[in-house]
């Protein structure tokens, strides 16, 4: 007598449905583009208020940024900002006389400025014949061996780019303003024409020169700004 075996079949529950496999598809791309959001909501966070990079396209700093130069800014250096907001979540210090400074432009341009801080709120600040004046006070030029100009500002020395010799002041910062200028004066357009910037604006310090945008100059590769 013949006898026969049942012929093996998969049953519904071994083979998911195919509206159950697109569930499960669904699900796993949903979950991998939320923590795709979220690594771009933190970079973008942490660019906003930890620290960012910009290109700088003049030479109103010059020689200190030369144009071309992409420059690191800390961003948290005078404190921590709300992301995208002007709000603190905590403030531990203002910029200083020496400061290079990155800052919304005051007139309400869309693109950031940066210049270094030569005063504060109720310092005065005069130019004249080529000399800054803080307080009435001359801040020193000295000429160097091999050409260069180094202005003392206060306790601090930065190289020069050039002296304007025309004269401006004296006027008082301010409260809760700055008082900022480039270090290549004669080409640059700061706070003598555009008026002193209020520490709202303020972005964050330069720290350092990050490279050239212009070829690749070894000697400008991360370079610490003074």
């Amino acid at each position: 007598m013949a006898s026969f075996e049942p012929s093996l079949t998969l049953s519904e529950e071994a083979t998911p449905p195919v509206a159950s496999r697109r569930k499960r598809l669904l699900a796993a791309l949903f979950k991998r583009t939320l923590k795709f959001v979220a690594l771009v909501f933190v970079l973008t966070a942490a660019r906003a208020s930890l620290a960012d990079q910009y290109h700088v396209p003049t030479g109103s700093m010059w020689p200190t940024i030369e144009p071309g130069d992409r420059i690191f800014v800390a961003k948290a250096a005078y404190g921590l900002r709300v992301p995208f907001t002007d709000a603190w979540l905590f403030h531990h210090r203002s910029p200083r006389p020496g400061d290079v400074v990155v800052f919304a432009d005051p007139r309400g341009g869309a693109i950031p400025l940066v210049k270094r801080v030569v005063a504060t709120e109720g310092q005065s600040v005069a130019m004249k014949r080529g000399i800054l004046y803080i307080d009435g006070r001359p801040q020193r030029i000295e000429r160097l061996a091999d050409g260069r100009f180094l202005e003392h500002l206060g306790g601090l020395a930065h190289e020069s780019g050039g002296r304007d010799f025309e004269d401006f002041g004296p006027a008082v910062v301010p409260r809760d303003h700055l008082f900022v200028m480039g270090d290549n004066r004669p080409a640059s357009l700061d706070s003598r024409v555009m008026g002193t910037v209020p520490n709202t604006l303020v972005r964050g310090q330069v720290l350092g020169v990050m490279f050239r945008g212009e070829g690749l100059d070894f000697e400008r590769v991360f370079r610490a700004i003074q």
